[in-house]
């Protein structure tokens, strides 16, 4: 590895997230051309800073929608373990007579 490449190791940032809120600040490139220079402290001040992410789909929606899926799966999983493997209609599964029975067949052990 050249030496020049490895200082430009020593000095990247760790992370992503450090490097976006400027904890660590990314090392310069090196001028490929001897003539050329670093902006001056004002133009650098002025130009713009990189955007800020924002989510497309919030936190709070994120969970309602984990959520909703997962009530689906488990009514379709119901519906086929109750229809495929038991041999019952599907549409009973969603009575209750039908889960009052589950629950007292559970209870009683028989």
């Amino acid at each position: 590895m050249s030496d020049e490449r490895h200082q430009e190791c020593m000095h990247r940032p760790s992370s992503r997230m450090a490097r976006r809120k400027g904890r660590v600040r990314k090392s310069p490139p090196a001028p490929a051309e001897p003539e050329a220079q670093a902006l001056p402290a004002e133009e650098e001040a002025a130009a713009p800073r990189r955007f800020a992410r924002t989510r497309l789909i919030p936190i709070w929606l994120r969970l309602v929608i984990v959520t909703v899926l997962m009530a689906i799966c488990l009514a379709a999983g119901a519906v086929v373990g109750y229809s495929a493997i038991g041999d019952g209609a599907w549409i009973d599964v969603f009575r209750p007579s039908t889960w009052q029975h589950i629950l007292d067949f559970v209870e009683k052990g028989t």
